[in-house]
């Protein structure tokens, strides 16, 4: 080991704990074309400057007007550049040590257009953002304690995302998985393992990300950004976390864009629209909460209601009034959102089996439906939904045959003195290929014997009681050969015949409900077959 001391790691604990979105505003100072006699409509009087304190309270106060706002954040750092490294100092900092046990966190740039969204994030050369003061105290941290660093970076334009890192364009697919959680599909991940691969890793994103010149910002980002870092520990924990630069919103009337940059500003007010109904539904506890009206609010569910620890820095320009009123008041409401914080690795544990049958005759019985519970019991363990195959004793056979034919006493003898026989057993379908043998393979063991000399019926016309006996050597569905003259003629059902369909017209349809029959599955085909030798078997004349 060397001598580099390990920072001292905070206490894991055992069980999710509840952390609310933190909220804190960040006013951008006044530009050089801006300092002609303007004043501020961002004021704080307690708690400024990110203080210890529970909360402050930001006014807000139009110029033009005597109207004014009162809202209540987590802090507050306003007109200097330098309250970038305050932020960080003060607010993401304490939330990296977490991600080196397995803890995901997220840290985004909300505001209007020309806030200063993305001087908080990537900074200068002079005054490094947020990612680059993140990723140097990783990298420190990871020398310490042995674990390494990927980044990705991927951008959401015009409702679709895209990796920045790849050369080609590739985009990615957002899948969710069967937990809920979101995944990236084919998003690349880059090892780092100083600054100086970092900054060329990064600036090759950055110089594929949509921007373009509007009306009120030299440079505006046409898309929303995220930077991911991911930390491997040792323990095989995967922490990471997510620093977005969103796209701000604009006002097409001031902006003056056309054509495709009117479609792109209409691609993010709609996507920051979905994101204040997220906040509203979260806020009210909706049962549906629309994570899936606009691909920002699906990468962000897991910061907003899920599992991650959430940090919002709302970005402010001190001289416009109304675009800073809109800002503040979504991000006031942001506060009130509670995630589920579990820092331990997820383990997957053992599915406990259920059984449904006894909880569903549980429930049956618990609404007093006692005979209903019965029934649907049975009807469960029948021969005919269950997968097993049926058994037969010989005394049960006996009695379900000696029954069908006591039912049968009205049916006569044709004019021949021939008796109803037993179907002899063909291909149902016409198919060459479904013989009679495995056709009957699910019912094995279900024979017919000939009647007993005592039962045949005699010459005064008699009913005779046909008893059924297990036999190893005849086959379900043979005929009963009591007399020769009596089976030498097989009845068979007659179809009338239409001589205006061509002859080969039975053959196809014949052929295509044989192919129907063989795309069925085995259950199905079985349960057909068993449904259909019952019939006939118990059918009279």
């Amino acid at each position: 080991m060397d001598s580099k001391t390990t920072p001292v790691k905070p206490k894991v604990p055992d069980s999710p704990s509840i952390s609310k979105v933190r909220v804190i505003a960040r006013v951008r100072p006044f530009l050089p074309p801006e300092t002609s006699d303007v004043r501020s409509c961002v004021s704080v009087i307690d708690g400024g400057d990110g203080r210890d304190s529970s909360e402050v309270a930001v006014y807000l106060k139009d110029p033009d007007s005597c109207r004014s706002e009162c809202y209540q954040l987590d802090a507050f750092y306003g007109n200097s550049d330098e309250n970038v490294k305050q932020i960080f100092d003060r607010e993401v900092n304490p939330l990296i040590p977490e991600i080196f046990h397995g803890s995901n966190a997220t840290v985004l740039a909300y505001g209007a257009t020309g806030s200063g969204k993305t001087f908080t994030m990537q900074g200068t050369d002079d005054l490094p953002g947020l990612m680059q003061l993140t990723m140097s105290t990783i990298l420190s941290m990871c020398d310490k304690t042995g674990s390494r660093a990927e980044i990705s970076y991927y951008e959401v334009y015009m409702d679709r995302c895209w990796d920045l890192l790849q050369v080609k364009d590739n985009e990615i697919a957002v899948w969710d998985d069967k937990d809920g959680q979101v995944h990236l599909k084919g998003l690349s991940s880059i090892p780092v393992n100083s600054m100086s691969e970092f900054h060329e890793v990064y600036s090759c994103g950055l110089q594929r990300r949509k921007v373009a010149h509007t009306g009120l910002n030299d440079v505006s980002s046409r898309s929303h950004g995220v930077l991911v870092i991911s930390v491997i520990s040792e323990g095989n924990a995967t922490g990471k976390i997510n620093l977005i630069d969103l796209a701000g919103s604009e006002d097409n009337r001031r902006t003056g864009n056309e054509g495709i940059r009117l479609e792109e500003s209409a691609k993010i007010n709609q996507s920051l629209f979905a994101l204040s109904n997220v906040v509203y539904a979260l806020n009210s506890n909706l049962p549906r909460v629309p994570y899936r009206e606009s691909k920002l609010t699906r990468i962000l569910q897991d910061s907003l209601g899920g599992t991650s620890r959430a940090l919002m820095v709302t970005c402010l320009n001190p001289g416009e009034y109304q675009e800073s009123l809109r800002t503040v008041s979504l991000a006031a409401r942001s506060r009130h959102i509670s995630n589920n914080i579990s820092l331990n690795p997820k383990v997957e544990t053992p599915k406990v089996k259920i059984d449904m049958e006894a909880k569903l005759q549980s429930w049956l019985e618990s609404k007093g439906k006692t005979k209903s519970s019965h029934r649907v019991m049975a009807a469960i363990h029948s021969p005919l939904t269950s997968t097993k195959q049926p058994s037969f004793s010989q005394s049960s056979v006996k009695k379900l045959c000696c029954h069908r034919s006591a039912t049968a006493n009205s049916a006569k003898f044709s004019g021949t003195g021939q008796r109803d026989t037993f179907v002899v057993p063909r291909s149902l379908f016409g198919g060459e290929n479904l013989a009679a043998s495995h056709l009957l393979e699910p019912i094995q063991n279900l024979q017919l014997a000939s009647p007993t000399k005592e039962n045949e019926r005699d010459a005064s016309g008699e009913e005779s009681l046909l008893v059924c006996e297990l036999s190893p050597v005849r086959e379900a569905l043979s005929p009963i050969t009591s007399n020769a003259n009596e089976c030498s003629t097989i009845l068979k059902p007659m179809t009338p015949k239409t001589p205006m369909i061509p002859a080969n017209a039975e053959n196809m349809q014949m052929s295509r409900t044989c192919q129907k029959f063989n795309a069925w599955s085995t259950n199905v085909k079985t349960s057909l077959i068993r449904e259909y030798i019952h019939f006939l078997n118990t059918a009279n004349r």
